[in-house]
């Protein structure tokens, strides 16, 4: 009777292979070759979906698919953002002038804009008589 007793608590505490609960582990087993096989498939596509962002143009070039001024123009502010479109919308190039009236700036404002762009590399500024001539980079516009 004690060694009953003491049997069913040790059957308890053990195991269920060893007490012959094959059912479980069976199941145990499929939900694990289950979560291997979404891991490998989620795995693989996510490793297509990277691979397929390069498409080779020319022989050691590649092209991002992701458009470049999608991309500069989230990291902008609102009135960065303004400008950069302004600036598209007239084929990439403007006068700072112009940006000053079309975009209703001051004409401090229009300069700190152009001037954060500039360091940001998103625009290229050159003389232009009495006012400047702001165009988009080429690595941008390409």
């Amino acid at each position: 009777m004690l060694s009953n007793v003491l049997m069913s608590q040790v059957g308890q505490m053990m195991p269920m292979d060893l007490m012959g609960g094959s059912q479980d582990s069976t199941l145990l087993w499929v939900i694990i070759g289950l979560l291997t096989i979404i891991i490998l498939y989620l795995w693989y596509n996510g490793r297509g979906q990277v691979l397929a962002e390069l498409i080779p143009a020319e022989p050691g070039q590649h092209v991002i698919e992701m458009d470049k001024i999608e991309v500069a123009m989230k990291l902008l502010s609102p009135n960065e953002r303004m400008v950069v479109e302004a600036l598209i919308g007239n084929d990439g190039e403007m006068l700072q002038k112009d940006l000053h009236y079309d975009l209703d700036l001051s004409r401090v404002q229009a300069h700190r804009i152009v001037q954060a762009l500039t360091q940001r590399d998103i625009v290229t500024v050159e003389d232009h008589y009495n006012t400047k001539k702001v165009r988009l980079t080429e690595w941008l516009m390409n």
